[in-house]
């Protein structure tokens, strides 16, 4: 894997600039003290280790990647490369820029050569759609963009289901028609986000990037979506914060993450209805949005995996979903809509917060 950046050259400014900083920060920290800025923190954690933190905004929301690595310059250039790989991934995913390929896709109904990382991408979201039965569906944007006209609306009338209604009429991933180099869509009017999936995949993207560097212990945390690695020790682990829906300024619960991923999704971020029934999340059985939980936490070995199933089991009834992440060996936290009762796979590392076994 390779990435382009012009902090590859040793005589740029930034490059000097990031030095200079990462020496006042060494200095500092040896010290005792701890120095961040321009979204950098390195701390010392040890006679050998240091902690070097990076944060900037991508996909619309707060990115931040975290190594521990005896050498403090290699990993910033590792968090930088990491950095810079995810931000061009990303760009060949996004639905919000009307020159990307996903864009032309939507606007054309056909690609004839899909991008590499689209292509996996859109194999990813297929897959995930037959393991929940099409629960996760990709074809939803519709809906979707539906759902974003009726802001600030109480909640939906009988013209308003009647128009969702129309609308789940080409949501249906089996008409995403995908080939070894093309992708086109069997019906008029469909379109495709990836909204669900996407993040998941550029974490592991940033995950592969520092590991190609030789990083071996790192976090990427993408708002939501977390992917770690920790080593050959098995006594090595990040410790991931579950944000309570009731009370999104609380931590309601802390799982161990050892060399894998978790993701959450949520009813608590992104509302179209000022009753909170509708939002960002689309069950593309029913149509309208899924009413049954809060939040659902999926902890998998990728972060693909792992974002479009917490997507996918929203819509799911308990049992169905509790079978699924037992047939697959995923771990898994659920919290109800109201927030009263949480559930959880016996094996889910909960080392903080309770849930009861399902």
């Amino acid at each position: 894997m390779s990435t382009t950046s012009t902090h590859d050259d040793p005589g740029t400014p930034e490059l000097a600039a990031r030095r200079r900083f990462l020496k006042r920060a060494g200095l500092a920290a040896m010290a005792g003290g701890l120095l961040a800025g321009a979204g950098w923190m390195v701390l010392k954690r040890g006679a050998n280790l240091w902690q070097v933190q990076h944060e900037r905004t991508l996909m619309a929301t707060s990115v931040s990647i975290t190594c521990l690595a005896e050498d403090r310059e290699a990993a910033a250039y590792a968090i930088d490369a990491a950095f810079a790989h995810m931000a061009m991934v990303a760009a060949e995913l996004t639905r919000f820029d009307a020159a990307s390929p996903l864009s032309r896709l939507n606007r054309d109904g056909h690609l004839h050569i899909v991008p590499p990382h689209l292509h996996a991408v859109l194999r990813e979201a297929r897959s995930i759609s037959g393991l929940t039965d099409g629960a996760f569906d990709a074809t939803v944007l519709p809906e979707l963009r539906y759902f974003e006209t009726l802001r600030g609306v109480h909640g939906l009338d009988a013209g308003e289901r009647a128009a969702i209604a129309q609308r789940d009429r080409v949501v249906d991933y089996h008409g995403l028609m995908l080939g070894a180099t093309g992708v086109r869509f069997e019906k008029p009017d469909m379109a495709v986000t990836l909204d669900g999936i996407a993040k998941g995949y550029v974490v592991d993207q940033g995950i592969a990037t520092l590991s190609a560097a030789g990083i071996e212990y790192a976090i990427v945390d993408a708002g939501g979506d977390t992917r770690t690695i920790c080593g050959s020790d098995p006594s090595r682990h990040w410790n991931v914060g579950i944000i309570d829906p009731q009370d999104v300024g609380r931590i309601a619960a802390v799982v161990q993450v050892r060399n894998a991923a978790l993701s959450t999704s949520g009813n608590y971020r992104v509302f179209f209805s000022t009753d909170r029934r509708l939002f960002h999340i689309v069950d593309p059985h029913a149509g309208g949005s899924p009413q049954a939980y809060s939040s659902v936490t999926v902890v998998a070995e990728r972060s693909v995996m792992a974002d479009g199933l917490s997507t996918g089991t929203f819509s799911m009834p308990l049992p169905q979903l509790a079978a699924l992440m037992q047939a697959h060996e995923h771990q898994w936290l659920v919290f109800s809509r109201t927030g009263d009762r949480r559930w959880r796979s016996r094996d889910l590392p909960l080392v903080a917060g309770k849930a009861e076994l399902a």
